[in-house]
């Protein structure tokens, strides 16, 4: 199913004042996040937002928890996993070390809540790729000076109200 308008994001340029409000628990410790990424867009007439339509996207990550605590991504861009690194401080982070350059997806808003239980479960979020070496010591700042240039996109996370499948099914 693709859904007409994802997301209405704000323009690149404007930073999100609430981002240091938002807390990132539930997706930072999600088993699964993913990602679209938008290189071309159309603009909402009457907020002009941006419009990221679902199905639509220029790119795709994917984050998966790993055991261990650490976080694999796979994205439509690269062959292949590689080790990402999450750091938190007044945005969300994943950020992937590849060949000398970063590629980081940064979460900084909540675009969307479960019904049921108010937990954010759709993100606002960016994708940028650049050789700026200070990320991996101050990815907000680094984050805040770039993002203008990075791609708008969107994350969400798997299993609100769900089970694994090996705790076997609830019975009444």
């Amino acid at each position: 199913m693709c859904l007409l308008a994802a997301a209405v994001l704000p323009a690149a340029a404007e930073p999100v004042a609430a981002a240091g409000a938002l807390s990132y628990e539930a997706i930072a410790t999600s088993p699964h996040v993913h990602c679209a990424f938008y290189r071309s867009y159309d603009i909402d007439p009457q907020t002009g937002g941006r419009l990221l339509v679902e199905g639509l996207s220029s790119s795709l990550a994917h984050y998966q928890r790993r055991r261990n605590g650490g976080v694999r991504a796979i994205d439509t861009r690269r062959a292949g996993a590689a080790e990402a690194r999450l750091v938190r401080g007044r945005y969300l982070h994943y950020i992937v070390r590849s060949a000398g350059m970063y590629e980081v997806t940064t979460v900084y808003a909540c675009i969307g809540r479960d019904a049921q239980s108010g937990v954010c479960t759709h993100y606002g979020a960016v994708n940028a790729r650049h050789f700026d070496h200070r990320v991996l010591r101050d990815p907000d700042r680094v984050y805040e000076e770039l993002q203008a240039a990075a791609e708008p996109g969107f994350c969400d996370h798997s299993f609100i109200h769900l089970q694994s499948a090996s705790r076997g099914p609830v019975l009444p």
